[in-house]
């Protein structure tokens, strides 16, 4: 079946009605392209999104819940965010928050990204493997947890035991089949959390005109810190100082979201640009307007796919991950293997 990353009704609020063909079609932008148009229903679907390797009905649960718990609610009252006297009410923030945050984690930058997050993974494996205080330091806590739970001496790992078995671990987890199966687990996980943090923030809407309207992209929720010059710092985690979040819901309107965190500098409301920059940047292939434009396809050919997630975006690899894996297997409760 086809999933969708970003829901259809979302961007149906950007798309225009086309006389020839006599539906609705978004213009879309991308990379070394010339804009070209794609129905609503098309853009960003993509077949066995959600599929999960072990449990083929699981991406027709995912889809259902997505579609009848969080999508819904929003969809209802979506196309009312555009009109300037309409007030959320706080169950209808709530349900902004499940949605908002749904959002990030089922786009497809932030599922590409897995590969880099897997790699700073298999590098602190690496540097545990490498050090040899830590290893016999594991092998001597486990040790001591299997005599102390009446296993069998010959249960015991030795050194050769672990390394074998993180290498087989780092083996399996690498693969496009764990990808795709942790992606999966992160979507269930994450429709059962709720953002207090977002949700209790300040929440405002601002808008444009018709000229010079907003754009959305694949991965249409962003995130950045204003710096005192004014420069814009993208990819900064919603319970992160400074930390602002946005996301265009028509070509008129734009959500603006500022999470309950500490703050020490002033907020500017930010321009059209400067949201169409960021989508642009945090897009992992397309973007999709109401209008044809050579600006915004300027615009999106200098910026597009900058913010790579993972890498330059939401990037976890300059964190001293070093003492990480020995931090949680000496945490870990030892259960005959790992």
């Amino acid at each position: 079946m086809n999933s969708h990353t970003v829901p259809q009704k979302l961007l149906k609020q950007f798309a225009y009605s086309d006389l020839k063909t006599k539906s609705m079609r978004l213009h879309c932008y991308q990379k070394g392209i010339p804009p070209d148009s794609v129905s609503p229903k098309r853009a960003t679907a993509f077949e066995s999104y959600f599929a999960d390797p072990d449990n083929p009905t699981k991406e027709n649960e995912i889809e259902t819940r997505l579609n009848n718990e969080f999508e819904n609610p929003v969809h209802r009252f979506l196309s009312q965010l555009s009109d300037s006297s309409f007030a959320l009410t706080d169950i209808q923030r709530r349900q902004l928050t499940h949605y908002l945050t749904l959002l990030f984690w089922r786009s497809e930058a932030l599922r590409n990204a897995r590969k880099h997050f897997q790699k700073v993974t298999l590098q602190a494996i690496q540097q545990f493997q490498s050090n040899e205080v830590q290893l016999l330091t594991v092998i001597a806590k486990w040790t001591i947890d299997l005599l102390f739970s009446g296993h069998p001496q010959h249960f015991m790992e030795t050194r050769r035991d672990i390394i074998r078995t993180l290498n087989r671990l780092a083996r399996t987890y690498q693969t496009e089949r764990n990808r795709q199966k942790s992606f999966v687990e992160s979507i269930e996980r994450w429709m059962s959390e709720f953002d207090d943090v977002m949700y209790e923030g300040h929440w405002e809407f601002f808008r444009t005109s018709t000229e010079n309207p907003f754009i959305i992209s694949d991965s249409p929720l962003v995130t950045w810190e204003r710096k005192d010059d004014g420069a814009l710092s993208y990819g900064i985690g919603v319970h992160e100082p400074n930390v602002e979040v946005l996301l265009p819901v028509s070509p008129l309107t734009c959500l603006h979201v500022l999470p309950k965190v500490a703050r020490n500098r002033h907020i500017r409301q930010p321009t059209v640009r400067e949201v169409n920059i960021a989508q642009a940047a945090f897009a992992h292939k397309h973007c999709f307007a109401n209008i044809k434009s050579e600006q915004i396809d300027e615009m999106v050919q200098q910026e597009i796919g900058k913010a790579e997630v993972g890498v330059k975006a939401f990037s976890v690899g300059y964190k001293d991950y070093k003492n990480a894996v020995y931090e949680h297997l000496m945490a870990e409760r030892h259960r005959s293997r790992l």
